[in-house]
């Protein structure tokens, strides 16, 4: 698992004390955290050109820049999108929930290298 300062910034503004605390929780368990930097913010523009809201275009971004094999998001607006534009990304996006259905069989992890 990644994080990049794009998500913990929005962390820091979820108004949600209990939920903020959760999340930042899970975030220690990140073995990196990318830095938005000129390249991330390049490429951002890019997928912000794509139709990417600003702050997806840069979670992207991130996620690519720190090779990550998956992104994980229940945003159905930016699932549709990656979906439609999956060719120019360098990296999957898939819904958790589906994701996990495709990565299991009977409540079991498969094990095919996926």
């Amino acid at each position: 698992m990644a994080a990049s300062n794009v998500i913990i910034d929005e962390v820091d503004q979820t108004p949600d004390l209990e939920e903020r605390t959760q999340v930042k929780t899970l975030l220690t368990l990140a073995h990196q955290t990318i830095s938005v930097g000129a390249v991330e913010i390049s490429r951002g523009l890019r997928l912000e050109s794509l139709g990417f809201k600003e702050k997806d275009a840069l979670h992207l971004a991130c996620a690519e820049s720190g090779e990550a094999d998956l992104f994980l998001t229940t945003d159905d607006r930016l699932l549709r999108r990656a979906q439609r534009y999956q060719a120019r990304l360098h990296i999957q996006v898939k819904n958790p929930e589906t994701w996990l259905r495709e990565v299991t069989e009977n409540g079991r992890f498969t094990d095919d290298g996926s």
